[in-house]
């Protein structure tokens, strides 16, 4: 591999690693560091497994449908794989995602800021979301320089003031481990597992890959082959990047352990002020704004490039203006409503996407086609999932599914889908096999 292409394959996974890593990637670790205590290594590993390596496979995935994410879904049928892309890339977009990491960086960078009686802090939010969704159109707009701009550039500032915070503090402050709280003190590794799971993130990585390929396919990356080897290996920078910064993040927050702080933002910008001073406010709020920007940034361009392929009369212009106008709309107007309506969305969506994930890689391997192996898994992981996410809008009326859905193996972990989804596996392999889909026919691979 050529030097050029190894400089693009690292701009790009440092790319994938901003877009990413939003606010919630930068509490999450600091808050296992402070609640897991003695047992913080055990619950980092857990972490890492779900939050970092279920993405990078996810990425693997995405790399398996060099032609988007339309064929991937179609491998679980047409219809039901329309349906699931455009839910995703809602979802994600411009009606949760993007607002809501506009929103966050407002109530984490600038809200502290301001005086209480200020007497136009009304208007506070509303310029900042303004001025926040006119640099993310800047970003977005240019396909071509996206990644560049984002992996180029505002990767490498961010990680410079990641570390910067990360080996001061674990150079200064000393270890300061409380008692593990929680499920920490029993499960300290399982915890871990299930809080990078709701991560989310491997449903980013089916987002992403849109960009990735067409990114890579623009800088010479044109056989199937290397836009697979490509993005798996962007994916590989991306999950190494990430799993470096959430071991220190967790060090961090294993240094606050007996400082009563009760979540991540709180502690970040406590260890930050209390080692740079009035400026250590600064370096937070610059980490902040750039974790949710390069994040809002590549949502944008993903939601856009996905769309633009269902309505190609469209210009790009107007659509990145029609989505970052949306996301203002929806950011002004408050989102715990909309937190309501999409965090059930995506516990159905979910299992669906590791469903994908799995048997994809699973496919890359494996001679013949497994058409009922993902259909069937899908369909069952599904149907029970959907379950789940009825009772998580925790509406009255489906609060007695939670004693049935226990009943599951991991249904007390909130995962009740995956025994279904494990029986729909095998019931598919078995029909694919009898069928001769599996065995009879020559090797083929999604990378060939």
């Amino acid at each position: 591999m050529t030097q050029s292409r190894l400089l693009t394959l690292l701009v790009t996974g440092l790319a994938l690693f901003a877009m990413y890593f939003g606010a919630g990637n930068l509490i999450f670790p600091v808050m296992i560091g402070i609640e897991a205590g003695p047992a913080v290594t055990a619950a980092i590993i857990g972490f890492l497994m779900t939050g970092v390596l279920l993405p990078v496979l996810g990425m693997v995935a995405a790399a398996t449908a060099p032609d988007g994410v339309e064929q991937i879904a179609d491998r679980i049928g047409h219809h039901p794989g329309v349906v699931f892309t455009i839910i995703i890339f809602l979802s994600t977009g411009m009606l949760y995602a993007i607002p809501r990491v506009a929103t966050v960086s407002y109530e984490m960078v600038l809200d502290p800021l301001l005086p209480p009686d200020l007497t136009y802090r009304w208007i506070a939010e509303p310029v900042f979301l303004l001025i926040f969704f006119a640099v993310t159109y800047l970003l977005a707009v240019n396909p071509k320089g996206m990644l560049d701009r984002i992996g180029g550039y505002l990767t490498p500032l961010l990680l410079l003031f990641l570390f910067i915070l990360i080996i001061t503090a674990v150079i200064k402050l000393p270890l300061d481990l409380g008692k593990a709280t929680g499920e920490y003190a029993d499960t300290p590794l399982a915890t871990g597992l299930i809080n990078g799971y709701f991560t989310m993130d491997a449903i980013a990585s089916l987002v992403f890959g849109i960009v990735i390929i067409e990114a890579l396919r623009r800088r010479g990356f044109e056989t199937k082959q290397q836009l697979f080897t490509g993005t798996a290996l962007a994916g590989v920078i991306a999950g190494i990047a990430l799993a470096v910064v959430y071991v220190g993040l967790a060090a961090v927050g294993s240094r606050l352990g007996t400082a009563g702080m009760t979540n991540g933002a709180e502690a970040l910008a406590h260890a930050s002020t209390l080692l740079f001073g009035r400026s250590g406010q600064l370096i937070f709020g610059v980490i902040v704004l750039l974790a949710c920007l390069t994040t809002a940034v590549g949502l944008t361009g993903a939601s856009t490039q996905y769309f633009r392929g269902l309505f190609p009369a469209v210009p790009r212009v107007p659509m990145v203006i029609f989505h970052v106008t949306v996301a203002f709309a929806l950011a002004n107007l408050g989102l715990e409503a909309i937190l309501q309506v999409v965090a059930p969305v995506n516990q159905l969506i979910y299992p669906i996407v590791i469903c994908i994930v799995f048997i994809s890689i699973l496919d890359i391997f494996m001679p013949g086609d497994l058409k009922w192996t993902y259909r069937l898994a899908t369909w069952c992981g599904v149907a029970v999932g959907a379950f789940e996410a009825l009772w998580s809008t925790q509406l009255p009326i489906f609060a007695g599914l939670r004693d049935t859905l226990d009943m599951f193996p991991l249904g007390a972990i909130h995962m009740p889908w995956v025994a279904p989804a494990l029986a729909g596996f095998a019931i598919g392999f078995i029909i694919d096999a009898a069928t001769r889909n599996v065995l009879s026919r020559g090797m083929t691979s999604a990378t060939a």
